[in-house]
């Protein structure tokens, strides 16, 4: 280590040059990081329930200008649920289909969506702060295998029974439950809890699952379908094990025409996970243009450091003339070299993550999370959450990329200095 300082004091200009080389490529990989740590983070948010074994068809009606339209059927809300129920029973007994459900247009991966904003316990009380979470909305019909078909689990991992709903109750997730009622078993308890006289009993609490790929974590709420005003916009599909979902889609396509009833009939077959692609591909197109940076930003770092540290240490070849004359190990020589460079990127490190930080400080520690919800996040905790996480997390990425792209820019001309002969290395000096 005392070798190791001697050579860095040595050599002040040189060292200068590399350790502000450094610092620009710290400050650097701070602004390029930490956005596409945190949003890949967020887009890795695991979706709670079997997307990949999920098929979603749509339920439509044929247009009285149709040739396929039966002016005989008399289209009214009766006509209109028999038939529903009818392709969902023709569905289920499809061959490779496990299970199937009707779908809302309030459900997962769904562009629309309804949110309430409830009060959350006492525990959670701050003063200044907002007091409230937001809740979003799942319609289901109860008694269709719903969770059975999205393959919800329940808080202790095991799949979810769904108890009995009269149409006036809830289930809502875990995240839900610990922010309504944090010391107590929300079961048998309101979900609305504004008024002693409401009635929103919850009657069942599932694992958490984001509405939609990218949102993260949020707390979810299922509510019977108000069937008045509200009906299934499609009929979502649960495939057996072992079934290929687009070697089933196709074969569905082809056998659509069979599946009619009455005026009703189902069109567009989704993948499921093609839903979620869609559904993501917004922020996947913006993520994917970060990473684009990044994926620059580490090349041209690889090759600046990389590069500076290999001709620095050719100019070491004297040096390890002299060292192996008086007896050191080829070994010694290359680990010196090695942790020279090491140490010149940590001091950099150090000096780049120093000055940046003062600069978030003016600018008041800008921070990104997928939820603008603190009781969320105090359930839930992330590492992009606090500052002390989020920046030891990403300054720790950044040491990392710097200290084994240092340690292969010397490692390579390291290797020639400690096996140059003696004579040669003598004769050059």
């Amino acid at each position: 280590m005392k070798q190791i300082f001697k050579s860095i004091i040595a050599n002040p200009g040189k060292t200068t040059g590399l350790i502000i080389e450094v610092m620009i490529v710290t400050i650097i990989g701070w602004i390029v990081i930490e956005p596409v740590a945190v949003k890949t983070s967020i887009a890795l948010t695991p979706a709670g329930y079997d997307y990949e074994r999920l098929v979603k068809v749509s339920l439509d009606l044929f247009s009285q200008s149709s040739e396929k339209y039966d002016s005989e059927v008399t289209y009214d809300k009766e006509h209109q649920d028999s038939a529903y129920d009818h392709l969902l029973l023709m569905l289920r007994q499809r061959d490779g289909v496990e299970n199937a459900t009707f779908d809302y247009s309030m459900g997962f991966e769904s562009a629309s969506s309804g949110m309430s904003s409830l009060r959350a316990d006492s525990f959670y009380n701050k003063d200044g702060e907002d007091n409230y979470v937001g809740i979003t909305m799942i319609d289901y019909k109860p008694g269709t295998d719903y969770f059975t078909t999205f393959g919800i689990k329940d808080i202790n991992g095991k799949p979810f029974s769904e108890p009995v709903n009269d149409g006036s109750s809830y289930i809502i997730s875990k995240t839900a439950a610990k922010s309504l009622y944090h010391d107590v078993s929300a079961i048998g308890m309101n979900l609305f809890n504004w008024d002693d006289e409401d009635k929103s009993g919850i009657i069942g609490i599932v694992e958490d699952t984001p509405y939609k790929k990218g949102d993260g974590r949020n707390a979810i709420a299922f509510r019977a379908a108000n069937e008045e005003w509200s009906s299934p916009d499609g009929i979502v599909l649960r495939l057996r094990e072992g079934v290929n979902p687009r070697a089933f889609v196709d074969r569905l396509i082809a056998d659509m025409p069979d599946y009619r009833s009455g005026n009703f009939y189902i069109t567009h077959p989704q993948l499921f996970s093609d839903m979620r692609d869609e559904m993501f591909s917004g922020q996947k197109r913006e993520l994917t243009q970060k990473w684009i940076i990044v994926i620059f930003f580490l090349v041209n770092m690889f090759l600046g450091i990389a590069g500076t540290f290999y001709v620095q240490c050719k100019t070491r070849i004297p040096d390890a003339g002299v060292m192996r004359a008086f007896g050191a190990r080829r070994s010694l020589i290359e680990w010196s070299i090695i942790g020279e460079a090491c140490m010149l990127a940590f001091i950099g490190w150090i000096l780049g993550s120093i000055i940046y930080l003062i600069y978030l400080k003016f600018q008041g520690f800008p921070m990104e999370f997928d939820t603008d919800s603190r009781i969320i996040r105090s359930i839930r905790p992330l590492w992009f959450d606090t500052k002390l996480g989020r920046y030891s997390v990403i300054g720790g990425i950044i040491l990392l990329l710097l200290l084994v792209t240092s340690t292969l820019g010397a490692w390579l001309p390291a290797r020639k200095v400690g096996r140059v002969p003696i004579v040669d290395s003598l004769r050059d000096e």
